[in-house]
């Protein structure tokens, strides 16, 4: 049948695929500007010109003013006078030097070896062909880890464990699977006495250091190196904290808990720090964020929170505290459990 094109009639709908691409069009302007070193340089060269900034970053005349305008939209610049500044939300989540810097966890969203940038294939029922797995995750993806931990899950989860009745007799923490070590460096932080060993793999905790050294804790935060699964990682721990790393262990909690029962001091605790799959495995925030959390959690959350409570008493831990924290992909559950 042939339609006649002047009768078509426009379809109301067409705003939900337009919304869709301009959050593809913003998301590429964005990570063209980190990677060009925009915001770094209007960090040192505030108030400068259209020009001042072309001539810098190499950018053809042409495009410059609708260019700038559009991070100007999307709050990141800021123009007054015919001059450009970084806004005070690009100072703090785009510059080098801002504690709390995202730029990492930002272009990791669209990385070649993104769960999201290859999902065609991360959502196929076929395994992988043999040979395309990595060793493990690379450096640009433990900083995106360590960065989106600092969107306040860790300033939740390690404000729990300060105000646990032991915290300040605590000495010696390990920080299970810890990858950043950002979790053990804020207990440290928060407690001059207590010393940590961030427990990972050898291509990780190269990383780690990294962190250590930056915080300047390298004499009371060490790091271990291992397989959580079958490696030893010591005895005589006051606090052991494992965060989102039991999800491809789910069928093993058990002998994991009996394990970390054994590396803690009596009355020592355990910090648990996971998604759980929601009652009926609902989707209680939204599909796209739902997804996200599947993709980080190996496919699927834990399931459920009284079955993993059960296990714990099962091997020697009493539940002291459970709260949801607040996470990027939705809440998470933090289990504060001491041995019995």
């Amino acid at each position: 049948m042939t339609h006649q094109l002047m009768d078509l009639p426009v379809v109301g709908e067409l705003k939900l695929l337009d919304d869709i691409a301009e959050g593809y069009k913003a998301y590429q302007v964005l990570a063209h500007a980190v990677d060009l070193g925009l915001f770094e340089w209007l960090e040192g060269n505030p108030d400068s010109t259209r020009e001042d900034i072309g001539a810098a970053m190499n950018i053809n005349g042409m495009f410059m003013r609708s260019y700038l305008q559009a991070l100007v939209d999307m709050g990141l610049l800021c123009h007054g006078d015919e001059r450009y500044r970084n806004s005070a939300a690009a100072s703090a989540m785009l510059v080098r030097s801002s504690p709390m810097r995202q730029t990492e966890w930002f272009r990791s969203i669209a990385a070649p070896r993104s769960s999201w940038a290859r999902l065609g294939d991360t959502l196929k029922r076929d395994r992988p062909a043999s040979g395309t797995s990595r060793s493990g995750p690379d450096r640009d993806f433990l900083q995106a880890l360590a960065q989106r931990s600092l969107r306040g899950e860790l300033q939740a989860v390690t404000r729990a464990v300060r105000g646990w009745e032991g915290f300040d007799g605590s000495r010696r923490l390990l920080d299970l699977g810890g990858g950043h070590g950002l979790y053990a460096i804020a207990l440290c932080q928060a407690q001059p006495q207590l010393t940590a060993t961030v427990f990972d793999q050898p291509h990780v905790t190269n990383f780690t250091q990294e962190y250590i050294e930056a915080y300047q804790l390298a004499d009371r935060v060490d790091v271990a190196n291992g397989d959580v699964s079958v490696d030893d990682f010591g005895s005589g721990y006051d606090i052991v904290l494992i965060s989102h790393l039991l999800y491809k262990f789910r069928k093993d909690l058990p002998a994991i808990f009996r394990r970390v029962w054994q590396a803690l001091n009596p009355g020592g605790l355990l910090v648990s720090n996971h998604w759980f799959c929601a009652p009926g495995c609902g989707m209680p925030a939204g599909g796209l964020v739902e997804l996200d959390k599947s993709l980080r959690s190996f496919g699927h959350p834990l399931c459920y929170p009284e079955a993993f409570n059960a296990a714990l008493d099962a091997c020697g831990f009493v539940l002291k505290n459970e709260l949801a924290v607040p996470g990027m992909s939705g809440e998470t559950t933090l289990h504060l459990a001491a041995k019995r």
